[in-house]
């Protein structure tokens, strides 16, 4: 089915691009790859994931343990040089059902800018343009697991602007996952964001500075809804309608052998909550998290620390007892440590070992990963 499907988009871009001007066919460039991750995964967590004082998405933490296909993907690219390319991937998640991960089309605007349309990646932060399966480490970092469910993709449209060092990225959303939430009835886009970029380079050294601001819009976004990856959902049933501004900050420094990643993430958020009982009140809330990794890299072996840690302040106008399970960090600091060890023994193969130790609720829990994967390209 993947590829069937992947054929026949494939076959329309073509056929639109050979009645355009038949001369230019022998000049689009096609290339494609299979990608899988295979591994085993236990963790000592009883109960379903769940951060204090953060109310989470379904998709935030994978729940099944054990051997299993963590991801898998079918991915064409077509390049049409100085007018136009187009991308297609479809994945799976932990043996769920085939879903289209990303579909674009960017057409040739010239020296310095970029427009890209259709199913993509949004620029937030450090990592979130980054396919999960190329971070460093297996999981999320604790605050775009809590802010972002993960990673944040949507159907939108992205403009950058590119000069020298300096990239500058407007995009706006439909606002199809977590955090946002599309109202079916409204026309206006529920997410939106703006995205900086300087790098820089001497000698040994290399220099990377992000930062990036979205806004998300949610109408009647319940915490206990699967939105894609997970097999299970959340205990909680509160309902969400309000907006949530996201900021980060985010730093990278490598020298030789020697890396440092630093990443500041917080969101404000002015919600009207209800529970299962039709109780409702006002949220007014502010929360961060800071995420920071030490990496050494000798030839095919890189090893790499992780520190994260998460606050909140969280106000409502009034209480009941599920706002006050979902809500209530007092006197909790969640914090998560991870240490992996990546082998890349073959040209696109990578051999990942990586164990974490978390303090998120008053019981500590940890979690282990062993991965293979790989990646074909023709």
């Amino acid at each position: 089915m993947k590829h069937a499907f992947t054929l026949t988009a494939v076959s329309l871009l073509s056929s639109h691009i050979a009645y355009a001007n038949p001369n230019h066919e022998s000049n689009i460039e096609v290339k494609s790859n299979v990608f899988a991750q295979l591994g085993y995964y236990h963790q000592s967590r009883d109960q379903q994931f769940a951060i204090p004082g953060i109310l989470n998405s379904a998709d935030a933490a994978h729940q099944e343990q054990g051997v299993q296909l963590m991801h898998g993907e079918l991915g064409l690219l077509a390049i049409w040089p100085q007018v136009l390319a187009g991308k297609i991937i479809l994945g799976s998640h932990h043996g769920e059902n085939v879903e289209v991960e990303e579909v674009w089309l960017q057409p040739h605007l010239g020296q310095n800018w970029t427009l890209r349309l259709g199913r993509q990646l949004s620029p937030i932060g450090l990592y979130n343009d980054v396919h999960e399966h190329d971070w460093r480490f297996v999981d999320a970092s604790l605050s775009q697991q809590a802010f972002l469910a993960n990673q944040y993709q949507d159907d939108s449209i992205k403009l950058t602007y590119a000069s020298g060092m300096h990239d500058l990225t407007a995009w706006v959303g439909r606002g199809n996952g977590y955090p946002a939430q599309a109202d079916a009835s409204e026309s206006t886009p529920a997410a939106l964001g703006l995205s900086y970029q300087w790098q820089g380079f001497k000698q040994a050294h290399s220099w990377r500075v992000v930062g990036s601001l979205a806004h998300f819009d949610a109408t009647q976004r319940g915490a206990q809804t699967n939105q894609g990856h997970s097999h299970t959902t959340t205990s909680s049933a509160i309902i969400f309608d309000g907006t949530t501004t996201l900021v980060a900050l985010g730093a990278q420094w490598q020298w030789q052998q020697f890396s440092i990643e630093a990443q500041w993430m917080g969101q404000q958020i002015d919600a009207r909550l209800s529970d299962s009982q039709q109780m409702q009140t006002d949220l007014d809330a502010f929360q961060y998290g800071v995420s920071s990794q030490i990496v050494w890299q000798r030839e095919t072996f890189e090893l790499a620390l992780r520190y994260d840690a998460l606050i909140s302040d969280n106000q409502v106008s009034r209480e009941s007892s599920e706002f006050s399970q979902a809500l209530n960090a007092e006197g909790l600091r969640p914090q998560r440590i991870s240490a992996v060890l990546n082998w890349h023994f073959a040209p696109a193969q990578t051999l990942r070992l990586q164990g974490n130790y978390e303090e998120i609720t008053h019981l500590s829990q940890n979690a282990f990963w062993l991965v293979y994967q790989g990646n074909l390209n023709w």
